[in-house]
């Protein structure tokens, strides 16, 4: 993570500063390296970097069904159901309960990888993901999950971290553009 999506981000935020922005910032962040023109850290210095985690366990599948999570998996006749065992047996103190047997593939259906483990033909073989490095809400093994999910298949996997940035972040729009016409072929 650090490695491939991590110091890039920060070497090409870092980058593009002025000097004197990159030296105050590096200044107010020791725990970077800038040296040779590229940033290096680790991981332990990142995540205090980035701070507590909005969510914590469970976040989706919650204890009482209150996520909209929860409710996604409901049915006619039930609001919310939990799709972990692990939230269910906790919730009901059962350490046997089980699932209900038609959740494990409305969770498949629900899961990404799914369909990318099984290369499925139709799926799209351009990609074009972005996440922040501050995004407390959606953790960045996600995007680095599916990014290599995807590149392990040979898809065209255009991944960036903005970094410092947070949930929902998007700072290239004219870039996305870019790489649409690109990929489609298609030029004004």
């Amino acid at each position: 993570m650090v490695k491939t999506h991590l110091e890039p981000s920060a070497t090409r935020y870092l980058a593009a500063l002025a000097d004197a922005d990159r030296t105050a910032y590096l200044t107010a962040n020791p725990w970077i390296t800038w040296s040779g023109g590229r940033a290096s850290f680790d991981w332990g210095d990142f995540l205090t970097h980035v701070g507590a985690r909005k969510k914590n366990v469970p976040s989706f599948d919650t204890f009482t069904l209150a996520a909209p999570e929860n409710n996604l998996f409901g049915v006619a006749t039930t609001k919310a159901r939990h799709f972990t065992q692990w939230s269910l047996r906790k919730a009901t103190g059962d350490d046997g309960a089980r699932l209900d047997a038609d959740l494990p593939e409305k969770i498949d259906l629900m899961n990404p990888m799914y369909f990318i483990e099984r290369q499925n033909p139709g799926r799209s073989r351009h990609w074009f993901i972005r996440v922040g490095t501050n995004d407390s809400d959606t953790s960045l093994t996600v995007v680095g999950n599916l990014t290599a999910g995807l590149e392990n298949l040979g898809d065209d996997v255009n991944t960036y971290m903005y970094w410092d940035g947070g949930h929902g972040a998007n700072q290239d729009a004219p870039d996305f553009i870019t790489w649409i016409r690109k990929v489609s072929g298609y030029a004004e």
